[in-house]
């Protein structure tokens, strides 16, 4: 398996050199005895593995080091704990004892968490693409001691499994074969693995290519930036190609759909736009075009088995394209940008009419709001956790996790809790068969044998005439059969574990989307209404005291220390440092909440963080002074990470790519227009037009891809939507009338000096 992959690779610039391995204090026999280490990272995934017999390694200078000093190939294992094939992977093959043995006698075993280090995730499921068409988790990868890739694949079955063609395909298998091949072959595969980086490193740096492609990158202007209005109308026609007119979501037909909530935000957000836009992408029509797809997309994914119709949430995704067929877990950044896009399609459909309960998605914004803030999502210290797994037990005292059991439901158990009447409405209302209602080309295994996963497959008026009902009883037998089944769920059934890593950037979404929400909720009568903006106050002061850090390494202004931003909190803040998109995400939250209660410590703090975000990130025109390099290219916009890194051979990324979730250029691009607006500062605004300008290429040849960005072009173009507040016996009303408008174009408040 391995020499057909190296045969797949590119080839890079001829006559490539092997790296030398470098001078080492230490020679292999001097070095200490290995041993497992995992009980000593703060991740909750990593930390599981602690009481495997892997010998598992920290990404380290130290580790590289190891690697060089005894001449062994590197094994890295990256997943996340919320994922069932990574819980697995852990319980079948690393677990075992054969697998250890092999992987700590013969290669140094890395785990990562990819919850704490996005960065390396990012990139080298950019590379398991490139050279094998395959990503996911759990994602194992084979590098050089020099940390070159040579091999990856994603989820492997447990040990002694034989695929189809009657091979042999576990992990062990494949241990075996690079170890044969890095003994007879160490000088070949070093060549392939120096050419694969050379061609990792020009793949994961969009907007990061030097001079050659943009001898001036400063821009000042909008007329500096070549792409324009006209690239929106592309981006919405192309999108419409890859739209699924039956189940709403887009890709190609058999493909796993994921709810995308940065593409879904971009099209709903083109009907707020002004006159000027929607001349430009075509009118009324293309916009309305644009919003259908969205709402579509919502409205299905609202009814489908992707939701927890029992105690709200969004699953991750779905195997099957009518969004029924779920990967159970709940990533709670996901959430609370779904609670964004929500929310902007209850306001965008309101048309000046007052907002109800009632009103087509307001269910899933009240509910999803309330899931946010419920304490098995937000920590008594006021931190949002990271995810809630796909496993759990079914019941207290069982010896094995399975698959989605806390969310599926038998017949049996809906007559046993609601009895038989309101069983029969519930288990039509939620698609709930004898049976089951999983199809058996889905379930090969039997693993959900007669479970069902609930989804809204009838509506209350169809329920309403079939049984002889008014419509409002049926609402109150729904409504009381979901109560009813909570309760029953949460006393006999165990919940999925969590990952208790309070993460800046997921916190930032979260705040973002209370604050956004409250006004809504207020407006509709909600009852935990006033408590998003507490909650949301008590996230951002958690991770200013918590998070927001004086930076030992560095001299600030005065003779003082810089504050940086550190990636999580679980028992301490990590030793990890915050990325940008922790960055962007809570700058983004902040401004949000900034806006919900007229606070300006949450302000000062955003451009705070702005500011450092600039002096750790920004790949600046100024800086570089002609002398670029892939690590700063000196053509704009932000890295992912930090200029220093433990290895020159890990890439630095920088992407406007919305991989689902909205860039951190893009995010980044619109919280320097809102504070440059707010500040009246225009060096910012000049940053976001140079980030605009580093992706200039991309955003015309690839737009579709590129959307937040791309929505970014609109305030280019047209300037930020300021809302002044001229006296303060008009600002309650003011701020009332600006958060409850669904999201257009860049928008801030401004306070009269």
């Amino acid at each position: 398996m391995m020499s057909a992959q190296l045969q797949q690779q590119q080839s890079a610039a001829d006559g490539a050199a092997p790296p030398a391995l470098g001078n080492q204090s230490l020679g292999s026999d001097e070095l200490p005895p290995v041993r497992n280490r995992a009980s000593e990272s703060k991740s909750p995934y990593v930390f599981l593995h602690a009481d495997t017999p892997v010998a598992w390694q920290p990404m380290s200078e130290e580790t590289l080091a190891r690697a060089k000093a005894e001449n062994k190939p590197i094994y890295m294992h990256i997943g996340f704990l919320a994922d069932y094939l990574c819980h697995i992977t852990t319980r079948d093959t690393f677990h075992n004892p054969t697998v250890a043995a092999f992987l700590n006698e013969h290669f140094v075993p890395i785990i990562v968490d990819r919850e704490e280090r996005p960065d390396l995730d990012a990139i080298y499921q950019n590379y398991s693409v490139a050279v094998n068409s395959i990503s996911g988790w759990p994602l194992h990868l084979f590098f050089t001691p020099d940390l070159e890739p040579f091999f990856a694949n994603a989820y492997l079955p447990a040990p002694g499994t034989v695929g189809e063609d009657g091979e042999a395909c576990d992990l062990l298998t494949i241990l075996q074969s690079n170890h044969r091949l890095w003994v007879e072959k160490e000088q070949k595969c070093r060549e392939e693995a120096a050419k694969e980086l050379e061609g990792l490193e020009k793949f994961v740096q969009e907007g990061a290519l030097p001079l050659a492609r943009a001898p001036n990158a400063t821009a000042t202007s909008d007329s500096d930036i070549e792409v324009d209005l006209d690239h929106v109308e592309l981006a919405v026609s192309r999108i419409a190609k890859l739209f699924d007119p039956v189940h709403g979501g887009f890709g190609q037909p058999g493909e796993p759909k994921f709810p995308n909530p940065a593409r879904l935000s971009f099209l709903l957000r083109l009907r707020e736009c002004p006159d000027t836009v929607r001349d430009v992408i075509g009118g009324e029509e293309d916009v309305e075009r644009a919003t259908k797809m969205a709402l579509q997309t919502l409205s299905k994914m609202k009814n489908s088995g992707l939701r927890d119709h029992i105690g709200e949430g969004f699953m991750r995704m779905s195997s099957t394209s009518d969004w029924n067929m779920p990967h159970f877990e709940k990533m709670v950044g996901d959430n609370a940008l779904l609670l964004g896009v929500y929310l902007d399609a209850w306001l965008g459909n309101r048309k000046g009419t007052q907002l109800t309960n009632q009103d087509e998605f307001a269910d899933v914004v009240l509910g999803l709001a309330d899931y946010l803030i419920s304490p098995e999502i937000q920590q008594e210290n006021g931190g949002f956790i990271s995810s809630e797994a796909a496993y759990s037990y079914y019941r207290k005292g069982e010896q094995h996790m399975t698959n989605g059991t806390f969310y599926l439901w038998t017949h049996r158990e809906f007559d046993e809790v609601l009895g038989p009447e309101a069983s029969n409405i519930a288990a039509a209302y939620w698609n709930v068969q004898e049976d089951g209602n999983v199809p058996q080309e889905r379930d090969p295994s039997d693993e959900f044998l007669n479970q069902n996963i609930l989804s809204a497959g009838n509506g209350v008026h169809e329920l309403s005439t079939q049984h002889g009902l008014p419509v409002e009883e049926i609402h109150r037998i729904i409504a009381s059969s979901k109560k009813k089944l909570l309760a029953h769920r949460d006393k006999e059934r165990v919940r999925p574990p969590r990952d208790t890593k309070i993460i800046a950037g997921v916190n930032g979404m979260v705040i973002s989307a209370l604050s956004r929400s409250q006004a809504a909720a207020e407006a509709a009568g909600h009852s935990k209404s006033a408590e998003y903006i507490k909650r949301a106050e008590k996230a951002a002061q958690f991770i200013f005291d918590n998070l927001w850090l004086n930076d030992i390494n560095t001299e600030g202004p005065n003779g003082g220390q810089h504050k940086v931003l550190h990636r999580y909190w679980n028992n301490g803040p990590s030793e990890t440092l915050a990325f940008a998109d922790d960055y962007a995400f809570l700058i983004e939250g902040l401004l949000d909440l900034y806006e919900a209660t007229l606070s300006k410590r949450w302000l000062n703090w955003a451009q705070d963080l702005q500011d450092a975000q600039n002096r750790l990130f920004y790949d600046s025109p100024s800086a570089v002074n002609g002398t670029p390099s892939r690590r700063a290219a000196g053509s704009g916009g932000f890295y992912s990470t930090e200029l220093q890194t433990i290895s020159s051979n890990i890439p630095r990324l920088k992407s406007a790519m919305d991989i689902l979730i909205p860039s951190v250029n893009a995010v980044s691009a619109s919280n320097l227009y809102r504070l440059g607006s707010i500040f009246a500062e225009p060096r910012y605004t000049q940053i976001a037009l140079e980030t605009i300008k580093a992706f200039d290429p991309e955003l015309m040849e690839h737009h579709w891809i590129h959307q937040s960005l791309l929505a970014n072009v609109i305030t280019a173009k047209l300037g930020v939507e300021e809302v002044r507040i001229e006296n303060q016996d008009l600002a309650q009303s003011q701020l009332a009338e600006l958060r409850l408008r669904a999201r257009g174009r860049a928008r801030v408040l401004v306070e009269a000096k």
